[in-house]
């Protein structure tokens, strides 16, 4: 997985989102127009994990959090091929909500 800008479209049962992230070195930053994204990854061959935190940036009528609260740790294992990546994912904080995401990189 090249480092780079990443756009990520995201979702769980609750709802769908989109937003963007910068992968770099095994560290990524990111966010969407109500929350931010932080955290790490490493990349084994094809295979990716990650670990990633959320929180509440900006307060706006109807912009909620997919998993149905702004904090939570989000922890993913998905599959790179070429500059897509596609993974899925749970939080502790939300039990039994699955998440998947799609990144592919803009940059």
């Amino acid at each position: 997985m090249r480092d780079g800008l990443y756009r990520v479209h995201f979702e769980t049962p609750s709802g769908k989102g989109a937003g963007v992230v910068y992968i770099q070195g095994g560290k990524l930053w990111g966010g969407d127009s109500g929350l931010y994204y932080v955290g790490n990854y490493i990349e084994t061959g094809t295979q990716l994990t990650a670990t990633v935190k959320t929180n509440r940036h900006s307060q706006f009528p109807g912009v909620i959090s997919v998993f149905g609260r702004d904090q939570v740790t989000i922890k993913l294992v998905g599959t790179v091929k070429g500059d897509t990546v596609t993974c899925t994912g749970t939080a502790a904080e939300a039990p039994g909500v699955t998440f998947k995401a799609v990144l592919s990189r803009i940059s």
